[in-house]
C-alpha cells in the first residue's frame, strides 16, 4: 500500500510539474531560511549553559540605592565578598570573582595590548578550565604565574612549549612566567579571557588591599538543589547585617541568563551581551516564514482538488475509508516536505557563509549530531501535517458520487478559506516589511541626532604607557605643531563608554538617603574646545588655574540633582575630597541612546588616550603627520588610530545587525508568498478559461477581463494590510521603548508597508490575468 501511495504521488508531480516546482521551491526557501534563523536564535541561547554546573551558579549583583527613586544596579560588588560568603553558608561550595585589566607586554621589540583577568583556584573549577598543559591545582601558586590559552600560545611562542617561557611586562618589571596552557574558551560565554593571572598580582601592581573596597566580578556556586532565589533573599542585607556602612542589598542571577537579560541593565557590567528581545524577534520570523511556506501548500493543493476529485471518488467506491485517504494525502505531503527539506539544507550550506557575515557570527552545521536530525525529521513532519493536514480533511470529506460526477459542494467553502490564507500570508509579509522600515527609520534616527557635541574628523590614539606619564605632555605638544590639527585633549574613555561611577558625593542640602550614581571621567583643560561643548555656565578647565587640580565641571543634569541655584563657586565633596564646581556643560550625550542623559562629573586629569580634531578637508595628509609623529615617540609598535564616528556607529551595530536581517528575510517572505500567489493566480486563471471566453464574446474588453480578474487579489491585500497594521504598531513599540530617544512610527511607513505589498502582489498576478484576458475567446470556449 505504502508503494503504491508513493508510485500516485510521484504521478502527480509529473502531471503537474509546475506546481509541484513551486509547492517545492517554496518550501525549500521556507525551511532554509527558518533554519538559518533557528542556527542564530540557538547560538544566542547557548550562552553559558555548556558549564557543568551552570544551573547552579550566580552572578552576584548589588543595588546600589534599594529604596530611591531609581535602583541603581552593578553587576559587580566587593571583592571580599565571594569569601565571606563561602565562609558563611555552607550552600556556597565554591565561590570565586575576578577583574580585567589591560596591559602591555613586551614581544621583542613589539609591545602588544593584551586584556588579563585576576582569578582564584575556584574560578579554575567553577567554569570547567580544561588544561593542555601545566596542573590545574598549581597553575596559580606564585602571583607571577600566568595561564594562557592555545591561542595565545601560538601567537607568542609558536610551536614551542610555552610552560616556564617569560611574558615581560612593558610599564613595569614584573615578568610572568606561563605555568598553564588551557583550551580556548568556547565563544558561547559571556566571560572570555586569553590570560589568567592569580589576584595576588593585583597588590605587586600597587593594588587595593582592602578587599571590600575594590569592585569585581563575583560568581558562587550553590549546592544541588539549593533554590536560587531563596537564597538570594536570605543574602540581601548581607553588606549591612556584616557592619558595612551602606544600604545596599545584595541579589542572584543565574549564569544562563546573564547574556540575554543583562542589556542595558547592569552598571560596570562586561560588554557584548544579547538581548532576548532580538532573539524573539528572530525566533517569530523564522516562525512566519515557515507559516508562509505552509500556507502555499495549502492554497496550491486544495486549489487543484477538482483535479483529484474523481480519484478519490473512485478510491472510496472501491471501498477506502477516510482514514486511508487522510493517511494517503499526509504522506504526500510530508514526502514533498522531505525533497524540499533535501533541497533547503542545499542552500543553507550555499549561503550559510554569507548570513554568517551578515550576522557577525561563525554558524556552523553540527552533522555529527544526532539532536539535527532529530530537529530535522521533528521539522518535515510538523510541516509536513501542517501544509498537508487542511487538504487531506478536505479531499477525504468528498462524497464518492459527487466527486465521481465532478460536483464539488465544498468548493465555496474550499475557495473561502484560500482567501482567508492568502489574507493571512500577505499580513505575515505586511508585518516583516512594517518592522523592518521603523527599523531602518530608528536606525537613521540615532545616526543624525544632535548628540550635543561634535564627532566629526575626530580621532584618537591610545599610547602604550601610563596615564600620568609626562612623555604624553610632550605628545601632545608635538601633535599640535601640525597645522591642520585643530585641537588635542587628554581623556579617559573611548568612544565616550563612561563607565566610572561614584555614588558617595554630599553637597549642602543633600537629604538622607538620597544615593545617586554620577557618572564620572578625568579630561584636561583642551576637552570642551576639542568636542565644542557649550557651556551654560562657568568655565572650563584652564591651564592658567592651578587650581582647577581640585576643580570639577558638571552637566546640567547633575546640577539639577544637586539643587544649586548657582552651582559655580560652590563644593562637593567624595571619599574626604572636596572638590569645587567651576563650571556646567550642557547635557550631551555620553552613552548610546538607548540610555537618558545621566548626571556626570569631570574631573581635571590626564589620560593616555589623546582625541585629535582634525580641520576639515585635510583629514588624509593630517593622518600621515600623526603617524609619523608617534612612530618617533613609539617605533616598536604601528599606530592604532581611530575615528570616533565610527565608534558611534559601532554603538548600535546590534540594531543594524538585526534590521539588515529581518530586511533579507522579509524580501525572501515576499519572494514566497509569490511563488504560492503566482501558481494560485495560473490555476484559477485557468479554471476560468471558459467564463473568459463567455464573458469576451458578450462584449467584454480586455481592461474589463483584467481588472476582473485582479480585483480579488487587491481586496485580499488590503484586508491583509488592516490585520498586520496594529500587529506591527504594537511590536514596533515595544522595542522602541528599549531606547530613551526614539523616533516615531509615521504613517507613511504604513502606507509604504501597504504599497509594496500590493504592488508586488498586483505584478505577480498580473501577467497571467493580462494573457488570459487576451486569449482567442474560440479557444477558451473549447477548453475543458
Amino acid at each position: 500500500m505504502l508503494k503504491n501511495y508513493f508510485t500516485i504521488a510521484l504521478r502527480n508531480i509529473r502531471r503537474h510539474p509546475g506546481y509541484s516546482l513551486l509547492n517545492v521551491s517554496g518550501m525549500a526557501i521556507g525551511l532554509a531560511s527558518a533554519f538559518l534563523l533557528f542556527m542564530w536564535v540557538y547560538d544566542e541561547w547557548s550562552y553559558d549553559r555548556h558549564f557543568s554546573n551552570a544551573g547552579n551558579i550566580y552572578r552576584i549583583i548589588q543595588n546600589e540605592n534599594p529604596r530611591g527613586a531609581k535602583s541603581s544596579l552593578l553587576a559587580v560588588s566587593p571583592d571580599g565578598l565571594t569569601r565571606a560568603l563561602k565562609e558563611s553558608y555552607p550552600e556556597v561550595i565554591r565561590a570565586t570573582s575576578f577583574s580585567p585589566l589591560f596591559i602591555m607586554i613586551r614581544k621583542g621589540d613589539e609591545f602588544i595590548g593584551e586584556g588579563i583577568f585576576f582569578v582564584d583556584r575556584d574560578f579554575l573549577k567553577m567554569f570547567d578550565i580544561e588544561f593542555v598543559k601545566g596542573d590545574i591545582n598549581t597553575a596559580l601558586g606564585d602571583p607571577t604565574n600566568v595561564i594562557i590559552t592555545e591561542k595565545i600560545a601560538k601567537k607568542y611562542f609558536g610551536g614551542e612549549d610555552p610552560v616556564g617561557k617569560k611574558l615581560p611586562l612593558s610599564v613595569t618589571n614584573y615578568v610572568l612566567t606561563v605555568t598553564g596552557v588551557v583550551k580556548n574558551f568556547p565563544h558561547n560565554s559571556h566571560i572570555q579571557f586569553d590570560f589568567l593571572v592569580p589576584r595576588e598580582f593585583s597588590g605587586l601592581l600597587g593594588g587595593h588591599f582592602n578587599e571590600w573596597d575594590v569592585l569585581d566580578y563575583n560568581y558562587i556556586e550553590l549546592k544541588d538543589g539549593t533554590n536560587g532565589r531563596a537564597f538570594g533573599l536570605k543574602i540581601a542585607d548581607f553588606l549591612k547585617k556584616h557592619g558595612k556602612s551602606t544600604d545596599a542589598q545584595l541579589s542572584l542571577q543565574n549564569l544562563k541568563k546573564i547574556h540575554l537579560y543583562s542589556a542595558r541593565k547592569y552598571t560596570y557590567d562586561v560588554i557584548g551581551h544579547g538581548d532576548i528581545i532580538y532573539v524573539r524577534i528572530m525566533g517569530i520570523i523564522a516562525l512566519f516564514l515557515l507559516l508562509i511556506a505552509c500556507i502555499n501548500f495549502m492554497n496550491l493543493t486544495t486549489a487543484q482538488s477538482a483535479r483529484r476529485a474523481r480519484e478519490i471518488g473512485l478510491r472510496k467506491a472501491a471501498g477506502a475509508g477516510r482514514r486511508k485517504i487522510v493517511f494517503q494525502f499526509l504522506g504526500e505531503s510530508v514526502m514533498i516536505v522531505f525533497t524540499a527539506q533535501i533541497i533547503a539544507m542545499i542552500i543553507v550550506e550555499l549561503f550559510l557563509p554569507a548570513f554568517n557575515g551578515l550576522s557577525g557570527k561563525q554558524l556552523h552545521v553540527e552533522y555529527r549530531s544526532a539532536g539535527l536530525y532529530a530537529c530535522m525529521i521533528g521539522v518535515v513532519v510538523l510541516c509536513g501535517v501542517l501544509a498537508g493536514g487542511y487538504p487531506a480533511w478536505y479531499l477525504s470529506s468528498l462524497r464518492p458520487l459527487d466527486a465521481l460526477k465532478g460536483t464539488l459542494t465544498g468548493n465555496y467553502r474550499n475557495s473561502g478559506f484560500r482567501r482567508i490564507l492568502v489574507v493571512f500570508q500577505s499580513a505575515l509579509s505586511g508585518i516583516l516589511i512594517i518592522c523592518t522600515l521603523i527599523v531602518a527609520k530608528q536606525l537613521n534616527y540615532l545616526q543624525n541626532k544632535d548628540l550635543g557635541f561634535n564627532r566629526e574628523n575626530v580621532g584618537y590614539i591610545q599610547y602604550p604607557s601610563a596615564p600620568w606619564d609626562p612623555v604624553l605632555i610632550t605628545l601632545k605638544k608635538e601633535l599640535l605643531k601640525n597645522p591642520g590639527i585643530e585641537y588635542v585633549t587628554r581623556a579617559f574613555r573611548t568612544s565616550f563608554r563612561i563607565e566610572d561611577y561614584s555614588h558617595d558625593f554630599t553637597w549642602e542640602g543633600k537629604k538622607a538617603g538620597e544615593d545617586v550614581l554620577f557618572n564620572m571621567f578625568q579630561a584636561d583643560e583642551d576637552f570642551a574646545a576639542t568636542f565644542k561643548l557649550d557651556l551654560a555656565e562657568g568655565r572650563f578647565f584652564s591651564a592658567d588655574h592651578p587650581a582647577d587640580s581640585k576643580a570639577v565641571v558638571i552637566n546640567e543634569t547633575a546640577a539639577g540633582i544637586l539643587g544649586f541655584r548657582e552651582p559655580v563657586g560652590r563644593n562637593i565633596t567624595s571619599h574626604g575630597t572636596e572638590s569645587t564646581i567651576i563650571g556646567v556643560v550642557r547635557d550631551f550625550h555620553f552613552k548610546t541612546l538607548h540610555y537618558k542623559i545621566e548626571p556626570l562629573v569631570i574631573s581635571f586629569g590626564g589620560s593616555n588616550i589623546l582625541y585629535v580634531r582634525m580641520k576639515p578637508g585635510q583629514v588624509p595628509q593630517t593622518m600621515r603627520a600623526i603617524s609619523d609623529v608617534y612612530g618617533s615617540f613609539h617605533p616598536a609598535s604601528p599606530l592604532s588610530f581611530h575615528f570616533l564616528k565610527d565608534d558611534f556607529d559601532n554603538l548600535y551595530i546590534e540594531e543594524r545587525k538585526i534590521g539588515e536581517i529581518a530586511g533579507c528575510f522579509s524580501f525572501l517572505a515576499i519572494m514566497i508568498s509569490c511563488l504560492g500567489l503566482l501558481g494560485l493566480s495560473s490555476y484559477m486563471t485557468e479554471r476560468r478559461t471558459k467564463e473568459i471566453g463567455i464573458r469576451k464574446v458578450n462584449g467584454a474588453r480586455p481592461a474589463e477581463m483584467f481588472s476582473m480578474l485582479t480585483n480579488e487579489y487587491l481586496l485580499l491585500v488590503i484586508a491583509s494590510m488592516f490585520v498586520a497594521t496594529p500587529v506591527a504598531w504594537y511590536a514596533m513599540n515595544k522595542w522602541l521603548q528599549t531606547f530613551a530617544y526614539r523616533t516615531n512610527t509615521s504613517l507613511w511607513v504604513f502606507a509604504a508597508a501597504a504599497a509594496l505589498v500590493t504592488v508586488v502582489t498586483l505584478l505577480t498576478v498580473a501577467f497571467q490575468s493580462f494573457r488570459a484576458s487576451r486569449r482567442n475567446p474560440v479557444e477558451a470556449l473549447r477548453y475543458e
